[in-house]
């Protein structure tokens, strides 16, 4: 899938710098268990405002079960982005006969706690 074969509406779509990036980043979180997976995750941990940024796969079908996640991190102030392929999220956090369509990056709950203090 190329950029100009995805879905229109897969909108902030990261180009291929950005994309490496995020994976990296999301490497990291996976590796420090601060990673959630799916859309009912992701949508729980914006509305509690504990997330730092939704990686979402452009690729998914249908695209529709992701497109209330941009919208809801604009209005919580937070990032969301689309990755080209959903195979790149396979390949860096998932593990076999998981889903991920989109990825929920959150805070560490304790560094969170300490800085309200």
């Amino acid at each position: 899938m190329t950029a100009e074969a995805v879905n229109p509406k897969a909108y902030p779509l990261a180009d291929s710098q950005l994309t490496i990036t995020i994976l990296d980043l999301v490497q990291q979180a996976a590796n420090y268990k601060q990673l959630k997976k799916g859309a009912n995750e992701a949508t729980k941990t914006l509305n509690r405002g504990i997330s730092e940024f939704v990686v979402m796969a452009a690729d998914t079908e249908p695209l529709e079960i992701l497109l209330h996640l941009p919208l809801l991190a604009e209005d919580k102030i937070y990032d969301s982005y689309f990755i080209l392929h959903m195979l790149a999220c396979y390949e860096t956090v998932c593990s076999e006969g998981e889903c991920c369509q989109n990825l929920e990056l959150k805070m560490d709950e304790e560094k969170d706690k300490k800085g309200k203090n």
